[in-house]
């Protein structure tokens, strides 16, 4: 298989896999993908991008934002 980009050789590798959700970042380490010997691009297969899809919609749907507030409390002596 060709790199799409350069023509270059893909190889079986892993790589780390950034999502911004806005709410939070999910990176999920050590993921399979052919990567471009030339110039690093990583392709990933079908199964692959459908399982990252499934993880990030997942964290998404779990996460919930969580605000901290202070009040001004004075102690009294």
């Amino acid at each position: 298989m060709t790199c799409f980009y350069c023509k270059g050789d893909l190889k079986p590798s892993t790589t780390t896999h950034f999502v911004d959700l806005k709410k939070c970042i999910v990176i999920v380490k050590n993921v399979p993908c052919l990567e471009c010997s030339k110039c690093g691009e990583t392709v990933f297969t079908d199964e692959v991008a459908k399982r990252l899809d499934d993880i990030v919609k997942t964290v998404s749907s779990l996460m919930t934002e969580i605000e901290i507030g202070r009040a001004s409390c004075r102690e009294r002596v």
